[in-house]
């Protein structure tokens, strides 16, 4: 347990990552403006989602998409302008392999930044962070989706989240605090809204007692729903992951502030540029803040959950399909450009049938997932 000061305001960033552009500014520590750094220092706990670990190892594991990780510097710089703690639930954590584990567990140890989500093995992962925040007893649980980065009962990784066991472990959490922060990192990049099984999932952590449940990794600021008796925000955004100039949903985020006192939640704009991370001017919050409330009031029609869910599934086959028979990416650019007409003339119709029902059905998925792991293995 972390003994956090005696009041009540808890300040919640997004998803961090040095990049290769925002290297200077964290070799500076001048990644946030006087306002953030002012909003930091006076809240009374302050949690971020660390996406890479922290190690000097030069050596990434094996996957299919980028490795990432930061200094160890850069978590001495975030303790010092008031960091407390970091999730490290996330799909990037295991890019280093056990080492690169191991030594953001020793950094964050040494900066004395608490964490939670991931550890030296699964138990270790699971386990919440439990602080007081004034007459408050707190919990924090992170969980991520299944990709590279998943601690085992003997090696290092993330908290994966296990519908089977999951539900019962915030069930149990909950009876023991008063108030439960769940991070989800997971969800398709770049859509702004919840999946109809994310939606179910993340209801059904309120139902089994979480009070807010954020959901990370999407990399664009998402919608906010009020359910039961607790709040879902799907979609936090970036808050330091560098700046992507053709890309104006990269650059923005919100910071949450949660006053536990009297339960307000408050959504705060955010923007990057090549000079760092800084409040969104008045005139674009006002933007930001509208769009985000016009787009959660679809979340009140199921129907339209389903049909948006559907549309964007179908735009990006493309890009997806490909990706799913093994194509290299200079194949996946060239059927993007055509249209997926590439993987049409590839693949029939009966081949994608075939597909379709081992992806569908739960004991062929569980085959194919643990024979395509051990090719992996025998490679």
């Amino acid at each position: 347990n972390v003994e956090a000061r005696a009041m009540s305001k808890i300040l919640l960033f997004g998803d961090i990552c040095p990049t290769k552009d925002y290297r200077p500014l964290f070799d500076k520590g001048r990644i946030f403006s006087e306002e953030i750094l002012e909003d930091i220092k006076s809240a009374d706990f302050v949690v971020g989602n660390l996406e890479c670990p922290s190690t000097d190892s030069n050596t990434p594991i094996d996957k299919t998409g980028p490795c990432l990780k930061s200094m160890p510097g850069d978590l001495k710089m975030l303790a010092s302008v008031g960091f407390n703690a970091f999730s490290l639930a996330n799909n990037h954590i295991l890019d280093y392999g056990s080492t690169g584990v191991k030594d953001t567990l020793l950094n964050l140890n040494d900066n004395e930044l608490a964490y939670f989500g991931a550890g030296v093995n699964k138990e270790a992962a699971s386990k919440p962070l439990i602080v007081r925040i004034g007459n408050h007893r707190v919990a924090l649980l992170s969980f991520a989706e299944a990709e590279f980065n998943l601690a085992t009962p003997d090696s290092p990784g993330a908290n994966h989240f296990d519908p089977y066991e999951s539900f019962d472990v915030i069930r149990r959490i909950k009876s023991e605090v008063d108030y439960l922060l769940v991070l989800y990192h997971g969800g398709i990049e770049y859509y702004q809204y919840p999946s109809p099984l994310v939606q179910k999932k993340c209801r059904k952590m309120i139902d089994s007692g979480a009070d807010f449940v954020a959901i990370q990794h999407s990399h664009c600021i998402g919608t906010v729903e009020t359910y039961n008796n607790g709040t879902i925000l799907y979609g936090q955004g970036n808050s330091v992951f560098g700046v992507r100039h053709n890309s104006p949903t990269w650059n923005k985020g919100l910071l949450v502030e949660i006053d536990l006192e009297s339960g307000l939640l408050k959504y705060k704009p955010i923007s990057a540029s090549s000079n760092g991370i800084a409040y969104s001017d008045k005139q674009e919050a006002l933007n930001v803040l509208r769009d985000f409330h016009s787009r959660s009031a679809k979340l009140r029609d199921n129907g339209w959950i389903h049909r948006s869910w559907s549309d964007f599934c179908y735009k990006q086959r493309a890009l997806i399909l490909p990706q799913l028979y093994g194509k290299s990416k200079w194949f996946n650019r060239l059927n993007r450009l055509f249209a997926n007409k590439l993987m049409d003339i590839l693949y029939s119709r009966f081949s994608k049938m075939v597909t379709l029902n081992l992806l569908r059905c739960e004991a062929h998925h569980e085959v194919i997932t643990t024979l395509l792991g051990k090719e992996i293995k025998k490679a």
